[in-house]
Parts: structure tokens; sequence; C-alpha cells
């Protein structure tokens, strides 16, 4: 009797062992010192015990008065042992944008992992993500200004439409200011003011923002471009004002400024020009008023309203058909890149350069956008083709274990799948990337 026990005990204990939940880590970097705008990593790593059977869901989510986004940079794998038993894990890591001075707490928000709870079994667990908190704010050398601009560079450049020499009272001469801040979104530049003295009149254009990000989501740099046309109405001696932009240098951190200096130009007479609009003649003496033409009028009226007609009808059309259209467009493009033939030409790329990580995830990736939502383990069944299901241990070995007992061969592997994708090619049914017409 105390034999089996002891061997119930021992089983239960082995079960209990394998059934581990997922592990979940999280931190942030920095953690302290944080200034405004500048960019905070929230890296969070998952780790499992024996090995993932899907790629995990990482949840989206919103801070007040900052931006998150989850960085597109490729999963890192890694390996760790924790209480005497083997994990596998993945680290992604979130960007964090704060835009006002104040304390931030990450939100209650929950993972979705699948893993091999107890093999070949797939366990899917809803972990949650550890709650941070980190504090951001101005320096004080820059508490005096209406606004706050982080960077580790700033430009700024302009560029005229023509020579600022022999300008003659009629001309237009248009001016274009570029700033340009590293590591920082373009939406954080303040607008510039654009100015001119009497006997100029100014027309502003509507400002521009551009970002430039890398490959893993990361801010390279971000653009404001501003333009203005100066119309001369009068001759004279102008002075346009200079230009300055305080910004807050992160690497020496101290506060400087970026500075276009003041425009001196000159405008003559021009006697071969009459404006649009000639000024009106001086009053001598008691003027009749002028009655307008009733039929003048009337067309006038009518004009005005067939515009107005017209234009609020293309924008009834613009409202009515455009989402729908962008919306279809959106569809057909997210489809296609989610299609199981994009995801099997990546596996087999990723297999060809004999990349280990992307091989396993694309593989895990084609295999879940099947319809019948195979895991790896009946996949390999189904195939029954011993040198594939050779070459999947062979990767699986290769990512999650310390010493693999034999290597991977990448284009094996490859040339394994591919004739098997072929051999089952009549049974996968063409995908229609356009929406149901009645839905």
């Amino acid at each position: 009797m105390n034999r089996l026990t002891t061997f119930i005990l021992v089983i239960a204990c082995g079960v209990a062992s394998s059934a581990q939940s997922p592990v979940i880590r999280a931190k942030l970097v920095p953690d302290h010192g944080i200034i405004v705008g500048q960019t905070v990593h929230l890296v969070v790593e998952i780790l499992v015990p024996n090995y993932f059977t899907g790629s995990p869901d990482l949840p989206t989510f919103e801070l007040d008065n900052a931006i998150v986004v989850l960085s597109e940079d490729t999963p890192q794998h890694l390996n760790d042992r924790i209480n005497g038993q083997s994990y596998a894990g993945i680290r992604r890591t979130y960007l964090i944008y704060p835009q006002q001075p104040g304390d931030f707490r990450l939100p209650p928000a929950q993972l979705t992992v699948p893993y091999a709870g107890v093999p070949p079994k797939t366990t899917v667990a809803h972990p949650a993500l550890p709650s941070l908190a980190f504090h951001a704010d101005i320096p004080i050398a820059a508490h005096g200004l209406s606004y706050f601009l982080p960077t580790t560079r700033l430009t700024i450049q302009q560029q005229w439409s023509s020579s600022l020499n022999n300008l003659r009272v009629g001309d237009t001469v248009e001016r274009t200011v570029t700033v340009t801040s590293e590591k920082m979104q373009g939406m954080l530049i303040p607008p510039l003011p654009l100015n001119a003295p009497s006997g100029i009149r100014i027309y502003l254009a509507e400002p521009r923002v551009q970002d430039q990000k890398t490959d893993r989501g990361e801010f390279v740099f971000g653009r404001r471009i501003q333009s203005a046309k100066y119309f001369i109405q009068k001759e004279g001696e102008y002075t346009l004002p200079a230009i300055e932009l305080k910004w807050w240098n992160l690497g020496s951190n101290r506060l400087v400024t970026a500075t276009l200096p003041a425009v001196h130009f000159t405008a003559v007479p021009n006697p071969g020009y009459s404006a649009e609009l000639p000024p009106e003649p001086e009053a001598v003496g008691m003027i009749q008023p002028q009655v307008a033409s009733p039929k003048g009028r009337y067309r006038l009226i009518a004009i005005v309203v067939l515009w107005t007609l017209t234009a609020l009808l293309l924008l009834w059309m613009a409202c009515r058909y455009c989402p729908r259209l962008a919306h279809t467009l959106r569809l057909i493009r997210e489809r296609r890149n989610r299609s199981e033939g994009a995801y099997f030409r990546k596996l087999i790329h990723a297999c060809r350069h004999n990349d280990a990580h992307q091989a396993y995830r694309w593989l895990l990736r084609w295999l879940g956008h099947s319809e019948s939502k195979r895991q790896m383990d009946l996949f390999l069944q189904q195939t029954n083709d011993e040198e594939l299901s050779k070459q999947v241990d062979a990767l699986t070995r290769a990512l999650f274990t310390e010493t693999p007992k034999e290597s991977w061969n990448g284009r094996s592997m490859a040339a394994r799948l591919q004739q098997h994708r072929h051999a089952n090619a009549s049974q996968v049914r063409p995908r229609s990337y356009l929406p149901s017409l009645n839905p």
C-alpha cells in the first residue's frame, strides 16, 4: 500500500511540474530620471515550460498623455531555468513616449500564451502584464517655456523660391522653413511664427509633419515643414524678424536655441504693375452711390447657389463612398499579408537562409493560419513524413535547448514542406480578398 501511494505521489508531482504556469517579467528602461518626450522601453519577457505551440499575443494599451507603440522588432528567443526546470522564452519591447509631465502607471492588460503545458497537449494561459509605474518631468531650466522640445539634435533651415535681390512691387516670393529633430515625433515640434511687416501681405500654407522610423518602430527623426508666400504691396526697405526655437539637448542636458537670422531686402517701384484691386479714389464733394443692377444680382445669387449645391453633392459622395473604398482596400491588403501563401513564402525564405528563429516563428503562424487550426504535433502526424518530423524536432531543439543533439538543416526542411504543400494543394481553397457583397 505504501509503495502504491508513493508511486501515485511521484506521478502527481511529475504532472504538476510539467504543468507549470508561464512566467511574465517586465522592466522599464530607464526607470527613473525620465524627461518628457524621452523614449521609455518596456521590456516584456514571456517564459513557458517546455516550448511554445503558437505566437504569444501581446495586448495593445493606452496611457493618458503618452504614446505607446509595440516595437516591430523580431522577437528575441531566450532560455532559462526556474526551480530546476527549463523554460523557453520570448522578449518583446513596447516604446512609450510621455507627452506631459506627471506619473504614469501601466493599465491592467492580459496576454494570450499558447504552450505545451503537458506535452504534446496545448495549454492557453492568460497571464497579466505586471503593473509598473514611472514619473516624467521637465527640467527646471525649461519650466518657463510654452512648449518642451527634448531631442539629441535639431536643425532648422529655410529656402526661398527665388532670389531676394531686385524685388519689385507686385512680386511674390515663397519661403519654406524646415525643422528636423532626431529620435522624436514631428507632431511635437511647435509651430513657428512667420510674420511680415506692413506693406507685405503673407499667405500661410498648411504645415506638413513627417516621421521617419526604423524597422523596429523607433523614431529616427521628426520633421515639420512650414511655407508662406510674401506678396509685396508697397516699395521700401523690409526686415523679416528672426525665428528662434528653444530645445532641450538630451546629450548635454541644457537648453539650446536654434535661430534663423533676420532677413533684409528692398522692394523697388514697378511702373508697369497695376494692382488687381486699385486704390479707391479720394472723395471730392458728394458722390452719388451707384445702384446695382437687379439682373447682375440674381445672376450672382444663382452662381453661389449652384456652387453650394455642387460642393454639398461632392461632400456627400465623399462621406458615403470614400470610407467604404478605404475599408475595402485595407481589408484586401491585410488579408493578402495574412494569407496562407504569404506565411508559407516567408517560412520557406527563412528556412533557405537557415534562420532558425524566423523559421520557427513563421512555421507557427502558417500552421495557425490553416482552417483546421492544426497544432504542430497534429500537423506532423498528418504528413507522416519522418524526415520532416526530424527537421522540425531539430529546429525546436536548436532554439530551446542548450546542447542540441543534431544540427538543423533549413534547406532540407524547406524542400519537405514544399513537397507536402504541393501534395495537398487540392485541399487548400482559394481565398477571396473581396468582402461579401451582402454582409
